[in-house]
């Protein structure tokens, strides 16, 4: 949803419009009040499949997974048909790794040219090499990759940085889709932790950690704020819902961050010369190779939640050169994927 607020910007910027939002939910996630407040375009729900926490509320649990997705499955069916007739008249369609997006493309009738935009499109280029993890689990993950752009006009894989041949058929390596006033923000070192739990177990394993540093300020990003914990923070810990510009704000005056192995967060702090510690959610084979990904270019530090004290003692400051190129390169994102997504459109013409 962060790239989706920066691709707007960008869009209108160039004198386009966005006409229409559809988002992909589900009883384990909600749309954060900031995604509504600013988006400034009609938005609509639709029934998701997602990746259901298990019983410690950390990782994603497999089998409760599947039972969510045969016990939706009728919603799902009718969300694919709500998409297709949802985008029937649009000049591009524009997919953020959603497989109902993807899969209303493979529907009769489908008129509307479409670019699919993330950074799991990367590891689909040949130029990375071999990827970290067991093989039957690497086909899976691609195949679910390979089927939310399905019939896509152009796939655009966000990167840390430029890698040779960008080009790869429909495959464009493009720069990352960071919220815009990054470049306007003041850095400084005020001591506190930043933290982001994607699920609520982390946000109590962060909470104990806290509890045995009581010197530390923490302050914990989670979807519902303090009610997502399964008791009230110890005096140091402030848990806050999820809001971007108060995230960025402390994460421009942490020592260091750590959260979830998410693209978007690692980029923030890597832009602004923070420390990181990418904690791949369990089950979530994706969030591995995006800690992979951060950690070969040098801007995060891949582990767990047990390497925290290490990681707090002594964070890994990327160096200024790393984030100075890398800065260089996430200028660049705006003409580059405008013009990507013009080309795309012009094909309804």
């Amino acid at each position: 949803m962060t790239q989706a607020l920066a691709l707007a910007g960008f869009l209108r910027s160039a004198g386009h419009q966005v006409t229409r939002v559809l988002v992909g939910t589900s009883p384990f996630r909600s749309v954060p009040d900031y995604f509504r407040q600013q988006i400034d375009a009609p938005l609509e729900t639709f029934d998701a499949p997602t990746q259901v926490p298990d019983k410690a509320g950390q990782g994603a649990s497999l089998s409760a997974t599947a039972r969510d997705v045969l016990r939706r499955a009728p919603a799902f069916v009718r969300a694919g048909r709500r998409i297709r007739a949802a985008t029937q008249d649009a000049d591009v369609v524009v997919n953020f790794l959603d497989l109902m997006g993807g899969l209303s493309r493979l529907l009769p009738g489908t008129r509307a040219p479409s670019v699919s935009v993330a950074h799991n499109y990367l590891f689909l280029h040949p130029g990375l090499g071999r990827l970290p993890g067991p093989k039957l689990t690497r086909g899976l993950v691609m195949a679910y990759v390979r089927a939310t752009a399905a019939r896509s006009d152009t796939r655009m894989a966000l990167s840390f940085g430029p890698l040779d041949g960008d080009h790869d058929g429909r495959l464009a390596v493009v720069p990352p889709l960071l919220r815009p006033g990054l470049d306007e923000l003041s850095t400084e070192d005020d001591g506190h932790l930043l933290a982001y739990a994607l699920n609520p177990g982390y946000g109590n394993l962060l909470a104990e950690w806290q509890r045995r540093h009581r010197d530390v300020r923490v302050h914990c990003y989670i979807d519902g704020g303090t009610t997502a914990l399964k008791a009230a923070p110890q005096d140091g810990f402030h848990c806050h819902a999820l809001n971007d510009d108060a995230f960025l704000k402390h994460l421009a005056s942490c020592r260091a961050y750590v959260g979830s192995a998410g693209f978007e967060s690692i980029c923030e702090a890597f832009y602004l010369g923070k420390p990181v510690l990418a904690v791949p959610t369990a089950g979530h084979y994706e969030q591995t190779l995006n800690g992979w990904d951060a950690e070969r270019i040098g801007a995060a530090r891949v582990g767990s939640y047990d390497d925290l004290d290490r990681f707090w003692a002594e964070p890994p400051v990327p160096s200024p050169g790393a984030v100075r190129d890398f800065r260089e390169w996430v200028a660049r994102a705006p003409q580059r994927i405008v013009e990507l997504i013009e080309r795309a459109a012009s094909l309804a013409l």
